[in-house]
């Protein structure tokens, strides 16, 4: 399989668009004094596919961590994504979001 290329995030604009599919997972740990939330988005608009990954331990931000199929903008959103990737709509394919799951997906104890 051809890799697909990836455009640096700070080179783009802000992610917007529809989830068309999500992973999210909170994960707690004995050791740590906070659980960890790792939520990953496949964010679809008019010109491509954005592949996005936020972390984070503040458990006020759970509950609003955004669900499929909801419309969002990265400037009203209230979280950072650590890491985005853009793949233009031609390019993209399933595999993209399947080796991102694999490669971001983060929990305690994995």
């Amino acid at each position: 399989m051809a890799s697909t290329p990836v455009i640096p995030a700070a080179t783009l604009p802000r992610v917007s668009g529809k989830i068309i599919d999500t992973v999210v997972k909170v994960s707690v740990d004995a050791t740590r004094p906070l659980p960890l939330a790792c939520a990953l988005y496949a964010v679809e608009n008019p010109e491509g596919v954005w592949l996005c990954a936020y972390y984070g331990a503040n458990r006020s931000v759970f509950d609003y961590l955004p669900l499929k199929d909801a419309e969002i903008d990265e400037a009203k959103l209230g979280i950072a994504f650590l890491h985005k990737v853009f793949i233009p709509k031609d390019q993209y394919q399933t595999a993209d979001w399947e080796k991102f799951k694999k490669e971001r997906f983060m929990v305690y104890g994995a």
